[in-house]
């Protein structure tokens, strides 16, 4: 039990008492002090607040109750200054009493004459209590002093009065807070318009929130990525608002359903702008004006019904050389390809022979040439090549032999194959017995498309000199014979070119022994003059030309 000291009718003895919270109070279930709110208002002199729970308020009342109690206690003062021969004052009005009537008598004023004396009274300076001290002064007049202290009295009184009466009016609603019945809550539940999880239908709130965190949105959060990848993602748009429709002609800007970059940054703005790019595009590709595509010199693009675009190397295939016209039957013209900006080169190119009328000896096989005792080039007629007064074979009369149909554009260089090239004639000298006779030469084809075959003599021709017509040891592979004259036997016993029968000055010998019969070349030939190099042929395989990048090298036939 509880119990608070109040004043009233200017004695402390009233008691107030608080139920336990112990107490069975059935049906009623007890409620903690702790748990009821003052709702008056605020107190400042024991700083007591509105909100405070009825502990702190009942605390507060009882440590304010204590301390006056502790004030007004009579024993706290030493009255053996007053000599006292009765009993002290009972209690603190007393005492007070005692005060004022000691002032009067040191005041020498009485009841009778305090009027007649107020003005003259002695009044001396006293010092103050600490809690009565203003600023500095610690001092009062003593007639000020005793007033100071009942107007202080009188106020205590006063507040302790409004005390009692808030403690009162806490005890009722103390009263009835402990008899209102505990409160109960329930958790809130409602009915789910999709499917969460795997939870449908009217379900509690906890439930759904786990259910939607561990099985909707963690595993929606690993699929998407982290909100900082999200967010970079959707930085990584390369279209803007100028830029321009491919199916359209116009900026993404007037489609309204773009949004714009000033409004642009969410993933949906990503996936709604992507979408009309990807529409644009599709569009574009599936029009009537669909993609087009242009050819280069060398490659062939083509884009089908389908998008499917190709790219091809522009190949010609092979083509015949034009000047070779004498060719026939089962003598096979030489040939060019071009793949690309490359001119590959294949085929023999005989020297046409002059069939002594005006005309070119016809070739139907390349054997055709084997008998036929002249070497003299054919210079005239279709197929005919031109002589220049150096030693230079131009085919095709020094024309291109590249036909149109490869290329109409000259190359971009002069190109030759490797020097020295051998250029052959088999000749038949009796019956079916024959032999070969050999030139060393140079083969190229000029940037005009003039297809040549430089003679010995010609390469001997120093640019700037004279020149040894003769000296060029290259002379040993390159035929020089004379009609009626025999032919050497270069494998004889007896023949010494690659031996010496003796130490000393010794002569390349060639014996003529082919088992007793003497063989004599049909005709004259020197193979070091172009002059004299009808008949024979060399292989053009490995040469190769190249045309400039920008040059017009016409359609290609296959591919």
């Amino acid at each position: 039990m509880l119990q608070l000291l109040a004043i009233v009718n200017n004695n402390l003895y009233i008691i107030i008492s608080m139920k336990p919270l112990n107490l069975d109070n059935s049906p009623c279930s007890p409620i903690s002090s702790n748990c009821v709110v003052w709702q008056g208002p605020d107190i400042a002199c024991i700083n007591l607040c509105n909100g405070d729970n009825v502990s702190e308020v009942v605390n507060k009342l009882a440590t304010e109750l204590c301390t006056i109690m502790e004030t007004l206690k009579i024993s706290n003062y030493d009255l053996t200054c007053f000599n006292l021969q009765a009993c002290g004052p009972a209690d603190f009005q007393a005492l007070i009493q005692l005060l004022i009537s000691k002032i009067c008598e040191l005041e020498g004023v009485t009841p009778d004459n305090a009027k007649a004396t107020e003005d003259g009274c002695p009044d001396c300076v006293v010092s103050v209590a600490e809690c009565f001290v203003t600023g500095t002064q610690t001092t009062m007049q003593l007639t000020n002093y005793v007033t100071l202290i009942g107007e202080r009295i009188c106020s205590i009184i006063n507040d302790i009065s409004l005390i009692n009466t808030q403690i009162a009016d806490i005890l009722v609603r103390l009263t009835a807070i402990e008899s209102t019945p505990e409160p109960t809550f329930t958790l809130p539940r409602f009915t789910l318009g999709c499917t969460i999880g795997a939870l449908t239908g009217d379900q509690f709130i906890d439930a759904v929130i786990q259910e939607f965190v561990n099985n909707v949105w963690c595993p929606f959060y690993t699929a998407t990525g982290t909100t900082a990848e999200l967010t970079s993602a959707v930085g990584q748009k390369c279209i803007g608002d100028a830029d321009t429709q491919l199916n359209t002609g116009t900026p993404f800007s007037a489609n309204p359903l773009w949004v714009q970059n000033a409004s642009y940054g969410t993933v949906a703005d990503a996936i709604n702008n992507l979408w009309i790019a990807v529409c644009d595009v599709f569009n574009y590709n599936t029009s009537s004006s669909g993609v087009t595509v242009a050819d280069t010199n060398t490659v062939d693009l083509e884009i089908t019904a389908g998008n499917e675009l190709s790219a091809k190397v522009k190949d010609t295939g092979w083509v015949d050389l034009a000047g070779f016209e004498f060719y026939s039957g089962t003598a096979t013209k030489p040939q060019v390809r071009r793949v690309g900006n490359v001119l590959h080169f294949r085929g023999y190119v005989f020297v046409p022979l002059d069939n002594g009328a005006g005309g070119i000896h016809g070739l139907t096989s390349f054997a055709d040439y084997n008998s036929i005792g002249t070497c003299i080039p054919g210079t005239s007629g279709p197929g005919a090549v031109s002589i220049s007064t150096g030693g230079v074979i131009s085919f095709n009369a020094g024309s291109s032999v590249i036909p149109a149909a490869v290329t109409a554009s000259p190359l971009d260089a002069d190109y030759r194959m490797p020097y020295p090239a051998v250029l052959s004639r088999p000749i038949i000298v009796t019956g079916s017995d024959g032999t070969v006779l050999t030139a060393a030469c140079r083969i190229g084809i000029t940037s005009a498309g003039v297809l040549y075959i430089g003679s010995l003599r010609d390469q001997e021709e120093i640019s700037g000199a004279t020149g040894f017509i003769g000296g060029s040891h290259l002379r040993f592979i390159t035929s020089n014979v004379r009609s009626g004259e025999s032919i050497p036997n270069y494998i004889n016993t007896a023949t010494y070119i690659h031996n010496f029968p003796a130490a000393g000055v010794n002569n390349l010998v060639g014996e003529t022994d082919f088992s007793g019969t003497d063989y004599t070349w049909p005709f004259s030939c020197d193979a070091g003059d172009s002059g004299n190099l009808g008949g024979f042929f060399a292989t053009i395989e490995g040469l190769t030309a190249f045309l400039a990048c920008d040059a017009d090298i016409g359609e290609a036939s296959c591919y």
